[in-house]
């Protein structure tokens, strides 16, 4: 009887569980988990897409100057600095490693490219499609260097500001970035399978911003076994200020020509275009000073570039407007007087180094009007 009683009272629990709709209730709510369940994971695969695969790639290609893309240095200065400093410096190994932009940070104010320049992205147009040379046209301040003969004809031949290089490489210097580009002296076949004759120089350009300002040194060792007669340069086209030439001081280097005697307590002078190209040659050097030092001064915008000549080799200074008016071109130099060139023996090594500081003058002003 007991056993019946058991049997009877199992039967009517599992009858009330089902009549009552608990049953029901956990069926449903365990499907409910299910399709909840695979409707977070569909949305984190929605989300997932979103955050990944919307994002379209890069699939712009800007144009190689000599085949070789054009370096972009940047390098960050303290927030409220009081000094300008260089904060973007542009550089093209293919093309001699000619500085294509310097941007200078002036404080309380946007950096400012100091150079005319072709942007990178419209430069398609002023290079060759096939063997990307340079066209006319194309802005920027190249790095020269040119062989002489010894005897004979006067016209050098530019090795380097065509020349594409043959290794290039990053440099980290203490509070700045640059970088290095070697040519050889017996360059690759181009795009076009024309070899260039050997040059008899193994040729090293380096660039830096730093805290200290923008330097710029170009080596070239003799490596054939005859001597040479050659030429280094750099010809950097600073941008006029926008109320134009007569804005623009400059302050030249001292030299060992014999100046007339009203010239000789010039310290700054105004630049006018009929009084353009001049040329500043005999740079003196002295143990008291870190080389020759010529000056931009800028008053419109208040700062004054100083661009010192950090190697006894550089010997001339040319000033001279650039085709438009709308730069000035200095041509800083190995050449001597009256076109004289310097003879580099077998082994040895001629360098051009230099170096621009900025500074602010007494008329600047952190804010433009």
């Amino acid at each position: 009887m007991n056993s019946s009683y058991d049997g009877e009272r199992k039967r009517r629990k599992r009858f009330s569980i089902a009549s009552s709709g608990l049953l029901t209730a956990l069926i449903l709510a365990a499907v409910l988990g299910v399709l909840g369940a695979l409707w977070v994971a569909h949305l984190h695969g929605k989300l997932h897409k979103l955050s990944t695969a919307e994002i379209p790639p890069d699939t712009t290609v800007l144009p190689r100057p000599g085949d070789q893309e054009v370096l972009t240095m940047n390098r960050m200065t303290p927030t409220g600095g009081i000094t300008p400093e260089f904060v973007s410096l542009g550089a093209m190994p293919g093309l001699g490693m000619g500085i294509l932009q310097l941007a200078l940070n002036l404080p309380g104010r946007d950096p400012q490219e100091l150079l005319q320049a072709t942007p990178i992205a419209s430069m398609a147009p002023f290079l060759d499609k096939k063997t990307f040379a340079a066209k006319p046209g194309l802005q920027y301040s190249p790095i020269s260097l040119k062989v002489f003969p010894l005897q004979g004809s006067s016209e050098g031949q530019e090795i380097l500001d065509a020349q594409a290089s043959q290794d290039v490489r990053n440099d980290m210097v203490p509070g700045g970035t640059g970088a290095t580009a070697d040519f050889s002296p017996a360059p690759a076949p181009g795009p076009t399978g024309i070899k260039a004759p050997p040059s008899g120089f193994q040729t090293k350009v380096s660039t830096t911003i730093s805290d200290r300002g923008f330097d710029l040194t170009i080596s070239a060792k003799n490596i054939s076994q005859q001597s040479q007669a050659v030429v280094l340069s750099w010809t950097p086209k600073f941008l006029l200020p926008t109320d134009g030439l007569e804005k623009l001081l400059i302050t030249p280097p001292d030299t060992t020509d014999p100046l007339p005697s009203e010239k000789r307590d010039v310290k700054e002078i105004a630049l006018k275009p009929q009084d353009l190209p001049q040329t500043w040659s005999g740079l003196k050097y002295s143990y008291l000073s870190s080389g020759s030092e010529l000056q931009l001064h800028n008053l419109q915008d208040g700062y004054i570039l100083k661009i010192t000549a950090l190697t006894p080799s550089i010997r001339m200074v040319r000033a001279d407007l650039v085709p438009g008016g709308q730069a000035l071109a200095l041509t800083i130099s190995t050449e001597g007087p009256a076109g004289k060139y310097t003879v580099v023996e077998p082994g040895e090594t001629l360098q051009l180094r230099l170096r621009i500081q900025p500074t602010t003058s007494d008329t600047y002003k952190p804010t433009l009007n």
